[in-house]
């Protein structure tokens, strides 16, 4: 069904004014009331667009898939060129097609099978270091152990001081991300000291790793790719785009997946327990492989899980090129359409009990009972993230590994609460104790 907000000339400005508001003041609120309100297609007019929220699998699958070619990327999105520049996030049409298609060998299956070894290594380095009893912050734990595997992975080696100076630069562009959403011009944000500090602390770091890829891990990663490509010449300033989007987008998600993942698992322990069995039984005394990956099937289940009830990326934004039709809904070109992970993944209609954390859900027969485009972490179409099979790898011998050596508890013997940004972090971390099994 259709539904609009709009039905008068003084409901428009009414209702405008509130959705704009509640945005601000708390986003996941704002999606999920307006879903709630007007069903499968709620309409907004602002001043500046005629903005849609879809809330159907099928329409979302007409925007991500079947219309896909009348769609580039929200003003949010778009934006974002201020920090990442013509990168794979941010470039359009043909352009994107070729460049993805040229940095696709970096993620193929089997290329992803020969970073696991990185990501074993990676996380039980991390992991032997804390000590039994301690007190930290899972949040900051993933952030600095995924940057790792990326920096490592994709790049060969981690400039010094690497992982404080990113870590800093994204809690800031975090805590600015509210200027994206404004009607500000792109040269106004430059004004902000902060924000020119993190965004040249970025470059900074992502020049280095362009300047020495001298390992023998780099000679088939990422940034062979970008330098010594045989179907595209990328430029300079290409290639720095590139590296800055895969060192933030290669580990970020992937560091809230992990700690969304160990909030859960610390305040459901029956789950943690289950997890800890399959991985002592699967792993035994040695370190994870690929191979692996297919034998653990509960903690795939706990990923799924976790990408459902705390999707890192919570919704997009898409600017409709030319006028088009959705569920019997006209789209004028210009609109802007927003689609909600975090609203479809709590959709009573598709998740019983959606807010609360259940695993097993995603066992093989129920899991096939759920639309496809119902469970969407990861986007979809041809603008799906090309590090998909990346995150997936990573997340599942990542959690093994924990599992396998350590117990972790909830601080507060409460849940995280989300504070959605750029990506959607835990408000005040993940405070967890730690315990050697």
């Amino acid at each position: 069904m259709h539904t609009s907000l709009l039905t008068t000339p003084e409901s428009k400005s009414t209702s405008a004014a509130r959705f704009l508001w509640e945005m601000f003041v708390n986003p996941l609120d704002a999606l999920t009331n307006l879903a709630r309100e007007n069903g499968d297609i709620a309409h907004v007019h602002t001043r500046r667009h005629e903005v849609f929220l879809l809330n159907h699998p099928d329409f979302i699958e007409q925007v991500l898939v079947k219309q896909q070619g009348n769609f580039v990327k929200g003003p949010a999105l778009q934006r974002a060129r201020l920090v990442l520049g013509e990168g794979l996030l941010t470039i359009e049409g043909d352009a994107h097609l070729e460049q993805r298609r040229a940095l696709q060998p970096a993620f193929h299956r089997h290329t992803i099978e020969s970073y696991s070894p990185t990501m074993a290594a990676s996380a039980q380095r991390h992991i032997s270091a804390w000590q039994s009893g301690q007190q930290m912050d899972m949040a900051e734990a993933m952030m600095r152990l995924t940057l790792d595997v990326a920096l490592r992975s994709f790049f060969g080696h981690i400039p010094e001081g690497a992982g404080e100076r990113v870590g800093a630069s994204m809690r800031t562009l975090a805590r600015l991300f509210p200027l994206s959403m404004l009607p500000l011009p792109a040269g106004a944000k430059k004004f902000f000291p902060a924000f020119r500090r993190a965004s040249r602390d970025l470059n900074s770091i992502t020049e280095a790793l362009v300047a020495n890829p001298n390992s023998g891990q780099a000679q088939k990663a990422l940034i062979q790719l970008l330098r010594e490509n045989p179907h595209v010449q990328f430029s300079d300033e290409q290639i720095r785009s590139h590296a800055l989007t895969f060192m933030l987008a290669g580990h970020e998600t992937t560091a809230l997946l992990l700690a969304w993942a160990w909030d859960m698992l610390a305040n459901h322990p029956e789950m943690q327990c289950t997890l800890q069995a399959e991985a002592d039984r699967v792993l035994g005394d040695r370190m994870p492989t690929a191979e692996d990956i297919s034998n653990l099937p509960f903690a795939r289940s706990v990923v799924k899980e976790t990408l459902r009830l705390r999707p890192p990326a919570w919704a997009m934004g898409r600017r409709a090129v030319k006028e088009c039709e959705i569920g019997g809904a006209f789209l004028p070109a210009g609109s802007v359409v927003l689609i909600s992970q975090w609203v479809m993944h709590h959709d009573p209609r598709y998740y019983a009990s959606p807010e609360e954390f259940r695993p097993e859900r995603w066992d093989y027969v129920s899991e096939r009972s759920i639309p496809r485009f119902a469970f969407f972490p990861f986007g979809g179409g041809s603008r799906v993230c090309i590090g998909e099979t990346f995150a997936w790898t990573e997340a599942i011998i990542v959690l093994a590994l924990m599992a396998r050596r350590w117990n972790v508890r909830s601080v507060s013997g409460q849940a995280a609460r989300p504070k959605p940004g750029i990506t959607l972090r835990p408000k005040n971390g993940v405070q967890v104790v730690v315990e050697k099994r």
